[in-house]
């Protein structure tokens, strides 16, 4: 999500299929507590979890 990946593009990746991909990133909000994915990726971002890349 942080590099811009939509859900199809990580379904894309070995192991990970469409329906798995699109229900953990739906999922991220809600368990993050932002209000959408870009908050979500702003506040991975400002803890930490994600690098400069």
């Amino acid at each position: 999500m942080a590099t811009g990946l939509t859900d199809a593009k990580i379904a894309g990746r070995p192991g990970v299929g469409p329906a798995a991909a699109k229900m953990h990133v739906a999922s991220v909000p809600a368990r993050t507590g932002a209000r959408d994915r870009t908050q979500a990726v702003i506040r991975a971002c400002g803890a930490g979890f994600v690098n400069g890349r």
